[in-house]
């Protein structure tokens, strides 16, 4: 009982300052290392402390792995897990953060990523290695091409799942550029936002594995002597091993400000001793810090004020044409009448609001059957480089399948760019070219050069032919004149 008082003591002192948003007190956290972005620029920092300092990641990792995952695999895939799932390079023991799967078991990719980052499960991240890249070692090399990629220059990995290594390494800023990065994948946020998932009992395993999210921002654990559910969370990671400490990424979503929070670091030292206390804090100063940020980070902007443009079009394939407007399926951006942009970048988006393009992004298939509201994507408006502000994309109206091919066949994730007052159409009529074709082309073109060529030829022999007597009239009409 004493025990639990002390908790709630110690977290009630962290609270005071934290509620208090006019003069929240960032000092009043001893997390050693952690930064506080806006989720769409990262590059805007609310608060940073040795943000830049190298530290170890724990199951944090996950989210790259997650990321690889979705990236360079398929989640209906359908496969036996071996002995990787007991560890590799080094064996799991009883006291690893596992999911709990067997070898010779069948599992769903999907099953083994939920599995990674609900219950942070070190065997699920070995499953995943060896199925996606054929070999620990060939995943954490994709990890660190991914890094690079996004532009985490201070990270490196080793393994794909966290466990303590000195080569294994990164920084709460480039954390905090992986989770903006992370965020802008719709299976990544449904993932990292489920609170339970049930991986069903089969031959091996003989009952059903139950998976409920660390993620105290989003879960309540019965026994806590204080609430960290927090309602604007919209999913991150947790880790914990004795070298990293105590370590959280999170975001959080309110009136269309997205925000982000990378802490690492905490130890028990730094809460006297209370094991409890130690574990809480980072979900109870995390979710104090995104209300501060919300209250006193943003400003309101109306949509009408920026120009946006909300409507855009896409070709369906199988559509019934019938369906379609002009052929196209039109959708429109889910904005609000007011938007919340930092206090740092609101004045240069208004003062050049006119510069702001739009950035479509199918995150689906547009092939029919589509459904009126279904989410298609999102739209990410960008300022020069920099995306602002995003939003869902979703459909007018329904599309139902055709009897054969109607519109042009969408990559099932399109990129299209456009100014305000411009609407982006994905390319129509596109044609896929057999090697059968392509090789008629180039014969054709060929035979067409070699005409060309005779031709030339021909016009070049009769115009020397033509000179030759021309000379020759010449020549004899000069001796003509002399004598």
């Amino acid at each position: 009982m004493k025990r639990i008082l002390g908790a709630l003591l110690t977290i009630a002192i962290l609270l005071t300052p934290a509620m208090a948003l006019a003069d929240y007190d960032y000092d009043s956290i001893p997390t050693p290392n952690m930064i506080v972005v806006d989720g769409d620029d990262p590059s805007v920092v609310f608060f940073e402390r040795n943000a830049d300092q190298k530290v170890y990641p724990a199951s944090t990792t996950k989210i790259m792995t997650t990321l690889v995952t979705l990236e360079n695999g398929n989640l209906d895939d359908s496969f036996t897990v071996g002995d990787e799932v007991l560890g590799t390079t080094i064996k799991f023991t009883k006291y690893s953060s596992l999911m709990g799967i067997q070898p010779g078991e069948t599992l769903t990719l999907r099953d083994l990523v939920y599995g990674l980052m609900l219950v942070s499960g070190n065997d699920a991240g070995e499953a995943i290695a060896k199925h996606v890249a054929g070999s620990v070692d060939g995943f954490v090399a994709l990890m660190n091409k991914k890094a690079q990629e996004i532009g985490m220059t201070s990270t490196h990995y080793s393994n794909p799942h966290g466990v303590q290594n000195d080569d294994h390494y990164t920084t709460a800023r480039d954390m905090a550029k992986l989770m903006a990065y992370a965020l802008k994948n719709a299976d990544f946020v449904k993932i990292a936002a489920t609170k339970t998932y049930t991986v069903p009992a089969n031959s091996v395993r003989t009952t059903d594995l139950v998976l409920v999210n660390t993620d105290r921002l989003l879960n309540a654990v019965a026994g806590d002597p204080v609430t960290t559910v927090y309602p604007y969370a919209i999913g991150g990671k947790t880790g914990d091993t004795d070298t990293a400490g105590k370590c959280l990424v999170a975001a959080a979503e309110k009136d269309g400000a997205r925000v982000i929070i990378t802490m690492f670091g905490d130890k028990v030292d730094m809460y006297n001793g209370d094991t409890v206390t130690t574990n809480l804090a980072r979900f109870v100063n995390a979710a104090a810090i995104f209300e501060y940020v919300f209250a006193n980070g943003y400003q309101s902007v109306s949509a009408s004020e920026l120009g946006l443009q909300k409507t855009f079009s896409t070709g369906v394939v199988n559509a019934n044409a019938a369906d379609l407007l002009d052929g196209q399926l039109t959708m429109t951006a889910q904005l609000g009448d007011t938007l919340r942009f930092p206090n740092a970048t609101v004045d240069n988006i208004k003062s050049n609001a006119g510069a702001v393009s739009a950035n479509m992004v199918l995150t689906t298939d547009a092939q029919a059957p589509i459904t009126a509201g279904q989410e298609m994507g999102v739209v990410e408006y960008k300022l020069g480089d920099q995306v602002i502000y995003s939003a869902k994309l979703v459909a007018d109206f329904a599309v139902s399948q055709g009897a054969e091919e109607t519109s042009a066949d969408p990559q099932a994730t399109a990129v299209v760019s456009a100014g305000p007052d411009t609407t982006p159409l994905i390319d129509k009529g596109r044609k896929d070219w057999s090697t059968g074709d392509t090789l008629t082309l180039t014969f054709v073109l060929l035979a067409i050069l070699l005409v060309a060529l005779i031709v030339i030829f021909i016009l070049s022999e009769r115009k020397r032919r033509y000179e030759r007597k021309r000379r020759a009239r010449a020549k004899k009409r000069r001796q003509q004149y002399y004598e």
